[in-house]
C-alpha cells in the first residue's frame, strides 16, 4: 500500500513510522522540510507535558531515548486562584516533560534509518481517491493520506475536509523561568479568572531551578500584559502562582502565540484522514494537544495491526470511528473546562470548588482523569 502523509511534524512522522512497520510504502511532505533542530543551551520554550501511554508508544517504535534534557513529573496540583480548592495527583508514572523539538528529532532520527521517503514540498489539494496535487502541478496516486498538517489545517480543507471554529480565541505566554524554590518534579496547573496558567518542571541547569510557563488569556488581557516588562511579568506570575516557586525570573524572552479550539466535521474522508492538531485544535491544557495526537496514532497503529489488508478509506473509517468519542469529549471538557473556571457567578464558583474537594478525596475520580489526560 502506498502511504502519504501531509505533514512533517512530530504526530505525522509517527504515523509515517507506524505505517512504514506496517509494510506500507510512505512518503511524507513538508515545505519546511525535515532538518532537525539543534539544541541551545537553555530550554526551548515550547515544551510538552507527554503522559505514560505516549512515551510508551514512542519507546515501542524506537523514538524515546531520554537524556538530560527530558524531566520526569510525579505530581500535579490543580489550583482554583479564587477559592482554597485544589486537587493533587501524584503518581511517579505521571508523565514527562520534553521540548517539542526533542521529540520531532527522535523521531526524525528514527525515519531516517527507515526507507521512508521526505520530500520538501508542499501539497495543494488530495481528492478522496487518494490522488495528490503537489503545488508544483505533480500529481502521485496513493492508496491512503494522513493528514498532520497542525492547526491551520491548509491542505486538509483544500481536500474537502470542513473545519469547525470551536471559538475560544485565544493567545498563550510561553516561555522558560528561573525559578527560587525547587519544583521537586511537581507540575502546577492554576486556574486564574483570565485563563489557566502552567508551571511546568524543567531539568535544572548549573544548580539553578527552571520551570516552563504556559498562560492562556483573552486577547485584550495578553496584549496588556505584553507590554510589561520581563520583570513585571514575572513578578505577576509569581503573585498568580501563590509564590509557589519562589520569586521568578525569566530566563530568556518570553513569547505569545495564538492559540484556539477547532474540529473538523469528520476525520475521514474517502481514503483521507485527519489526525492531531489539523482534526482537533485544543488549548493548552496539561499537555492534552500533543497526547490526543500520539493517541490518534496508537489508534491508527492498532487498525494497522487488525486489518493489515484493509484498503485506505476502510483504515480511515476504522481510525476516525475510534477517535470520535474521544475527540468530542475532550473538546467538550475543554470547553466547559474554560467557561466554569472564568465564571465570577457564586453557584458556579461554589460548584468548582466543590468538584476540586470532591476530585481530591476520590482516587478513582482522579484515576478518571488521568486517563483523560493520557
Amino acid at each position: 500500500m502506498k502511504t502519504l502523509v501531509i505533514g512533517g511534524g512530530s504526530i505525522g512522522l509517527a504515523a509515517a513510522v507506524v505505517c512504514h512497520q506496517a509494510g506500507h510504502q510512505v512518503i511524507v511532505f513538508d515545505p519546511v522540510g525535515f532538518q532537525p533542530v539543534e539544541p541551545t543551551v537553555e530550554m526551548d520554550a515550547r515544551v510538552w507535558a507527554l503522559g505514560p501511554k505516549s512515551t510508551g508508544f514512542l519507546s515501542d517504535i524506537h523514538a524515546w531515548s531520554p537524556d538530560a534534557r527530558v524531566c520526569c513529573y510525579r505530581s500535579m496540583r490543580v489550583i482554583d486562584a479564587r477559592s482554597d480548592a485544589r486537587v493533587t495527583f501524584a503518581d511517579p508514572r505521571l508523565g514527562h516533560l520534553v521540548e517539542a523539538h526533542w521529540v520531532r528529532n527522535q523521531l526524525l532520527k528514527t525515519v531516517g534509518e527507515s526507507p521512508i521517503q521526505c520530500l520538501e514540498q508542499g501539497v495543494a489539494r488530495v481528492d478522496p481517491q487518494g490522488c495528490v496535487t503537489l503545488e508544483n502541478g505533480q500529481t502521485i496516486d496513493s492508496d491512503f493520506v494522513i493528514f498532520a498538517e497542525g492547526r491551520q489545517a491548509t491542505t486538509a480543507q483544500a481536500s474537502g475536509f470542513e473545519l469547525m471554529d470551536g471559538g475560544y480565541h485565544q493567545r498563550a505566554l510561553v516561555g522558560t523561568l528561573h525559578c527560587e524554590q525547587p519544583h521537586d518534579g511537581e507540575a502546577f496547573q492554576i486556574f486564574t479568572e483570565q485563563g489557566p496558567l502552567a508551571l511546568l518542571p524543567l531539568p535544572d541547569r548549573d544548580g539553578e531551578h527552571r520551570v516552563s510557563v504556559v498562560w492562556s488569556l483573552p486577547t485584550d488581557a495578553a496584549e496588556a500584559l505584553a507590554q510589561c516588562s520581563n520583570d513585571m511579568l514575572a513578578a505577576r506570575l509569581a503573585r498568580v502562582s501563590e509564590t509557589a516557586r519562589g520569586a521568578l525570573r525569566f530566563v530568556s524572552d518570553p513569547v505569545w502565540i495564538p492559540i484556539s479550539q477547532h474540529a473538523l466535521k469528520r476525520d475521514a474522508l474517502g481514503c483521507l484522514l485527519a489526525i492531531g492538531d489539523t482534526a482537533h485544535g485544543i488549548l493548552p491544557l496539561a499537555g492534552l494537544g500533543a497526547n490526543l495526537g500520539f493517541a490518534d496514532v496508537i489508534a491508527l497503529q492498532q487498525a494497522l495491526r487488525s486489518h493489515p489488508s484493509a484498503a485506505g478509506d476502510r483504515l480511515a473509517r476504522t481510525v476516525a470511528r475510534e477517535r470520535c468519542m474521544a475527540h468530542r469529549t475532550v473538546a467538550m471538557v475543554m470547553g466547559l473546562f474554560s467557561d466554569v473556571f472564568r465564571s465570577d457567578q457564586p453557584m458556579i464558583q461554589l460548584g468548582r470548588s466543590m468538584a476540586l474537594r470532591t476530585a481530591d478525596r476520590h482516587p478513582m475520580i482522579r484515576s478518571l482523569i488521568q486517563e483523560l489526560a493520557g
